[in-house]
């Protein structure tokens, strides 16, 4: 059998009593071992290796340069040649079997996950249920853990990985139990809608309320939070709000937010997996009003300029699920295509409305249901420029405001009561018994 000069990664598979009968040669021929593998240019070991026959394939070259010797005849190769391959196209054979007893693996621990209804029980989740399922899918291969302890309350796990290249410990907890109460129907609900996103577990907003609630709930599930403000280039740092760091993005429109978060890429997974069961979830609570307050106070707007409340949705799997929920709760009028939208102030007061944390959103939500709250400071120029101007029309109030229309805001403050008209056309007129409350 020739050996013509084939690529470094052809290998030759020979039976592993011609290979360790090759190596005994060529210890022969040159005196010892240590003077052969130096010959060959291979190392020691790898020359003890082939003569003790621990391996069963030579590369073209190597085996090219023992047929130069003359030890070995090209009917013996011929006769003792089992296949000959590609090494890179083996190589890739193995990762790919590899890889795919890995992925059965995985898929055969993902089947091993608890339905909802197996976690759920006496109105609490229980998570080390669901956690010594998921673990299994990520402690393994270099990825294990340093150790799993259990707790009275918490789990506690430990792992190492490389931070600006240096190896670090990090130790995480997680809660046994998550009781089903009024703060986690809520969080999972602004969750839902201000998640922060990647391993972050938590969420980000604006409003410091929420912030200090999503805080304090964080370290109630044995978290250890940070603040951080994601804030523009070109903004100055907002005044007396606390955080422990800033991070400055790169965009155009001014804008900050706060993230409000643990690294726990873990409780993040959990999260994920009751969002994947949402529908069974809110069908398993008492309240799902509750979880539409804290999605309100995510996702939510109080439209004045048409008394109406709305949750902003564009997620395709979860738009059939929230309007199933919110028709329950008779707090859905129609979907806009980015919005769900009610009027029905009466439900949305009893049962939104005392769950919300936002001040804006609650201010604006009895100015809508009740009549009461401040103004908007846009609303508030233009009562100031009627209060100026008596009698003003709605065209003279668009030329003083410089706007094309103010009719809707006009409407707004005639329902609140702040104004009245008469005459044709309509004149416009202060309601002196109305005090006027200002909202920056």
């Amino acid at each position: 059998m020739p050996i013509k000069n084939y690529k470094n990664d052809l290998m030759f598979k020979l039976k592993l009593s011609f290979i360790k009968n090759i190596f005994g040669r060529l210890s022969l021929k040159f005196g010892n071992s240590k003077k052969a593998s130096d010959f060959l240019c291979i190392p020691y070991s790898s020359f003890r290796g082939y003569k003790n026959g621990y391996f069963y394939s030579l590369p073209s070259s190597l085996l090219n340069k023992i047929m130069r010797l003359n030890l070995v005849s090209k009917e013996e190769l011929k006769k003792n040649t089992i296949k000959v391959y590609s090494k890179n196209e083996n190589n890739k054979k193995i990762l790919d079997n590899g890889r795919e007893k890995r992925a059965n693996q995985l898929k055969k621990w993902r089947d091993e996950i608890p339905q909802f209804k197996e976690i759920l029980k006496e109105n609490c989740l229980d998570f080390e249920k669901w956690f010594l399922t998921y673990q299994k899918l990520i402690n393994f291969g270099a990825r294990k853990f340093n150790y799993i302890k259990s707790n009275d309350n918490f789990i506690e796990v430990s792992y190492h990985t490389h931070s600006n290249k240096i190896r670090k410990e990090f130790i995480l907890k997680f809660p046994k139990k998550i009781k089903l109460d009024e703060e986690f129907i809520y969080f999972f609900g602004l969750w839902v809608g201000d998640k922060a996103g990647g391993g972050r577990f938590g969420i980000m907003n604006q409003e410091l309320k929420i912030v200090s609630f999503a805080k304090k709930y964080l370290i109630k599930l044995h978290q250890i939070p940070e603040v951080v403000l994601y804030i523009a280039n070109n903004q100055d740092l907002p005044d007396n709000q606390k955080f422990d760091k800033i991070v400055r993005i790169k965009q155009k429109e001014n804008g900050y937010a706060f993230s409000t978060h643990s690294i726990n890429g873990i409780l993040v997974s959990f999260f994920n997996y009751l969002e994947s069961n949402l529908n069974e979830f809110l069908y398993s609570i008492k309240e799902p009003n509750i979880f539409f307050a804290g999605l309100f106070d995510a996702e939510g707007n109080v439209f004045l300029e048409d008394s109406c409340f709305r949750w902003a949705c564009k997620n395709e799997t979860l738009i059939p699920i929230f309007k199933e929920y919110l028709n329950r709760l008779n707090l859905f009028n129609r979907y806009d295509g980015s919005n769900f939208v009610t009027y029905n102030k009466k439900d949305f007061s009893n049962n939104i409305l005392p769950y919300l944390i936002h001040p804006k959103k609650i201010n604006n939500s009895n100015l809508v249901c009740f009549r009461k709250g401040d103004l908007e400071k846009r609303f508030v120029d233009i009562l100031k420029i009627i209060k100026e101007n008596l009698g003003i029309t709605n065209n003279e109030l668009a030329k003083v405001l410089k706007r094309k229309k103010s009719y809707a805001q006009v409407r707004v403050l005639e329902k609140l009561g702040y104004i009245y008209s008469k005459n044709y056309p309509k004149q416009l007129f202060i309601n002196t018994k109305v005090n006027i409350g200002i909202k920056q």
